[in-house]
């Protein structure tokens, strides 16, 4: 795992089976030139070394990069991939670039990841407590959100200081047992509040901010949409105070 463990259960998950289907899906597909993947920005916070390693050995042919620190991290980890840095190199051939889509998405709101591909990374935070509160009880800074009944609120350690954009104040969600609810209040440095309404949500349930989407929670996407941006942005926001736990193994093939 890497990352700065707070001790209060924040996590980011890397399936790096997923990440290796994908990329052998889009090297599959690319026809007339390399197949590039983008590490751009820690590979869209998924974690540079993991994922170069991950995407030499899965059929890509170059890897992409913005900073010569990033090319000189691969080369030093061994890693045998042609690296190129946006700013200092140029293409002879024009690559079948995959955008994002190794990582499961489109580069926009209307550009959808290609058919197959699957989102790679899982935030989440344990439930920190729950509170059964009454209508009208004000929730965050300023109280911009009132409980319109009785209910329960969840509090969930994940905040702006994390990546969460605060541009989702009033329409995030987050899933917990597979059921979303919407975070209420305004997004605070390192929490949000979830409102439960009358589900048997309990201390250390796992609240998942996004993931796969294939256990009910949201999509990075799903983020996207809430914050007029775009999926790449969310993914690469995720900051390091998220530890990276890297899910690998034996797949057939």
């Amino acid at each position: 795992m890497t990352g700065t463990d707070s001790g209060l259960g924040r996590e980011a998950a890397v399936d790096l089976v997923a990440f290796r289907l994908n990329v052998a899906l889009l090297a599959a597909r690319a026809v007339g030139g390399p197949l590039v993947i983008d590490m751009t920005a820690d590979a869209y916070g998924h974690g540079l070394v993991p994922l170069a390693r991950a995407a030499a050995e899965s059929g890509a042919d170059i890897l992409s990069v913005r900073d010569q620190a990033d090319a000189d991290a691969i080369a030093e980890a061994h890693i045998g991939i042609d690296v190129r840095c946006w700013h200092t190199r140029r293409f002879a051939v024009p690559p079948a670039g995959s955008g994002i889509a190794a990582f499961g998405f489109g580069m926009e709101l209307t550009d959808g990841a290609p058919e197959g591909v699957v989102p790679v990374m899982r935030v989440s935070a344990p439930v920190l407590s729950v509170k059964r509160v009454p209508e009208g009880h004000g929730v965050s800074y300023g109280f911009v959100y009132r409980t319109p009944r009785e209910t329960t609120l969840a509090l969930v350690p994940l905040g702006y200081a994390d990546g969460l954009p605060r541009a989702a104040t009033g329409s995030g969600r987050m899933a917990v047992g597979g059921t979303q609810y919407p975070i209420v209040g305004r997004i605070a440095m390192d929490q949000v509040v979830l409102d439960v309404g009358d589900a048997q949500v309990a201390p250390g349930d796992r609240a998942v901010a996004f993931g796969a989407g294939v256990d009910g929670e949201p999509t990075a996407a799903d983020w996207a949409e809430a914050t007029r941006s775009t999926a790449g942005e969310i993914l690469a926001r995720i900051g390091r105070r998220v530890p990276r736990r890297y899910i690998d193994r034996e797949v057939n093939r």
